[in-house]
């Protein structure tokens, strides 16, 4: 606390009474005891020094030598209890006790004051510190400015707001006279000059050079973080930019390589049986229409993976949620992927009992299609595949495994991510954009649900998802 003037000369004069007044008593009491005025003179050269200590300032300290020169001419001089000198000696060792009282008391204020600065510094250096610290882990303009004021009013105790030009929100809480003589300017700068600026304004006065260094650095640390903050910013549309860049090429050359596939098939078929209709026998033409069936109904699959896709990205996956009986489900999922499972040892296991769970009944059948070719197409023809339905703590357990290879290590942490494929997880030649297990993913999870995939012991892999067997309210 600062107190004023007045009362503060008011206090130093008591304190210099005190001291002069012990001072005082303590050398006629020790002259009692025979001491002589030699002696007597250090203890009121403690004095002198006392004074300048308690009052830090050499004044008091010159006042205190004058009072005590005094007091020893009065009370240990010939003749005493009077102002006259008769002894040249007294007089001049009067003279040196002043001497050297007045230089003892100026350079013990002077060394003072230089351990007060000294300190006063260590508690900057200290507070700079802290400040430059303080910007390190924040993040986001509003909470940068946040921190900047903070340390305003924490170190300073002024009262301040911050100004960012070519921003309109209001991030002080407080209404303040916007009058420029109110109020001392310190510039936040940026890269491109000034960008705002720390306004201190005048309640309690003039600052000191100590506010003035720490507002000064705050200002700088400020512009720093802000300039930080918006690079950062930067980056990060330019990374997302990228990665759109990015993921936009990986479907576009997937969705055109894979539609290439099955349309040559199909342009193959078609003017093979057009052009050799007669003489083909049945049992070609059957094959060439199955064919031509396989290929549109993986075609129709596809086309529902990027369709399905792009209303994920876009967070407009809405799910008709109705009453479903699992076999219905799982019947129709069957159907859809029994042309790719005629070849293979299938097996399908259902509750005993019937059940339905509120669902989108379109979407999981495409979570189950999605699961069944991804079971036929990364395993070979001798593997056999399984589908198993069960309940399962309040929910229904949705189970395909496979007796294949099993799951890439490569791949392993990434299987439910875009574009990821067994191939150096990259779209490969293989038939496949990378996308059913993404959309698996996110369909699951928007009805409640959980997906994981996991090792089919002894061999082989296993993708389980479950779902609420009641509707979750929100």
């Amino acid at each position: 606390m600062v107190l004023p003037s007045n009362s503060k000369r008011q206090v130093n004069w008591i304190k210099t009474t005190i001291i002069i007044g012990i001072s005082i008593l303590g050398s006629l009491g020790i002259s009692y005891l025979g001491v002589a005025k030699e002696s007597i003179i250090m203890l009121f050269l403690l004095g002198v020094i006392f004074s300048t200590i308690v009052t830090s300032s050499s004044m008091w300290g010159i006042i205190t030598s004058v009072v005590s020169m005094m007091a020893m001419n009065f009370l240990f001089t010939e003749p005493r209890y009077t102002f006259v000198i008769y002894d040249s000696g007294d007089l001049v060792l009067l003279l040196f006790f002043l001497i050297t009282a007045v230089v003892s008391g100026t350079i013990t204020s002077r060394l003072q004051k230089q351990i007060e600065i000294a300190e006063k510094n260590e508690r900057t250096t200290q507070v700079l510190y802290k400040i430059a610290s303080g910007f390190i882990a924040i993040s986001g303009e509003k909470d940068i400015i946040s921190r900047a004021k903070y340390f305003v009013d924490n170190y300073t105790g002024l009262k301040n707001e911050i100004i960012i030009f070519d921003n309109d929100e209001d991030y002080n809480n407080e209404d303040y006279n916007n009058d420029a003589s109110n109020y001392y300017e310190y510039p936040v700068n940026g890269s491109d000059g000034v960008i705002g600026e720390i306004r201190v304004f005048k309640d309690k006065g003039d600052t000191d050079k100590q506010n003035e260094i720490i507002i000064q650095s705050i200002a700088t640390q400020l512009g720093i973080a802000l300039e930080g903050n918006k690079l950062y910013a930067e980056r990060e549309q330019i990374r997302v930019a990228m990665e759109k860049e990015r993921l936009r090429a990986n479907l576009l050359r997937s969705v055109s390589h894979d539609l290439r596939t099955p349309l040559t098939a199909l342009s193959g078929a078609g003017n093979l049986l057009a052009e050799n209709f007669d003489v083909l026998k049945d049992d070609e033409k059957k094959k060439l229409a199955t064919d031509i069936s396989e290929e549109i109904g993986w075609l129709t699959n596809l086309v529902e993976n990027i369709l399905n896709m792009t209303r994920i990205s876009n967070e407009q996956l809405i799910l008709n949620r109705d009453e479903e009986v699992i076999d219905d489900v799982v019947s129709e999922a069957v159907s859809r992927t029994k042309r790719i499972l005629n070849d293979r040892s299938f097996t399908v296991t259902l509750p005993e009992e019937v059940v339905s769970v509120p669902m989108d009944g379109k979407l999981i059948v495409q979570v189950l299609v999605n699961l069944l070719e991804n079971a036929v197409r990364h395993t070979s023809k001798d593997c056999s595949v399984r589908l198993d339905v069960k309940i399962k703590d309040n929910c229904v357990e949705f189970v395909v495994s496979d007796t294949g290879g099993g799951i890439d290590d490569s791949i392993k942490d990434s299987l439910f991510d875009r574009f990821v494929t067994l191939d150096k997880g990259i779209t490969d030649g293989k038939r496949g954009i990378g996308l059913g297990l993404t959309i698996c993913k996110a369909i699951v999870e928007a009805h409640g649900g959980k997906i994981f995939s996991e090792h089919n012991l002894p061999k082989g892999s296993k993708f389980s998802f479950t779902l609420p067997v009641e509707e979750e309210l929100n």
